[in-house]
């Protein structure tokens, strides 16, 4: 049992990290589509087993939660297209 936790908590941390590489508030504009690509890449990479498809489960649990919260908390910044050029606005937190 600790196993998959921890197996979950492991690669959750992973992918957060990558994603707090790309400026994560970003990242956030996009945060669902980001959430259901991390889960089902998760339940890709650890297909098999049951402890497998349980560290998956849990991963992206802790992803979609730190999301939200992040999302909530600190806001996120929108792309809006201006002739030919995207540029990026702050959205605060609500």
């Amino acid at each position: 049992m600790f196993f998959y936790i921890f197996a979950g908590i492991c690669s959750a941390c992973g992918i957060l990290f990558l994603l707090a590489k790309l400026n994560i508030k970003r990242v956030l504009a996009f945060d669902v589509f980001v959430d259901i690509g991390a889960s089902i890449m998760l339940m890709v990479m650890f297909f098999g087993t049951f402890a497998g498809m349980m560290a998956a489960i849990v991963g992206g649990s802790i992803i979609s939660i730190v999301l939200f919260t992040m999302k909530k908390f600190v806001g996120y910044q929108k792309p809006i297209f201006k002739k030919y050029k995207v540029q990026w606005v702050d959205v605060p937190p609500r």
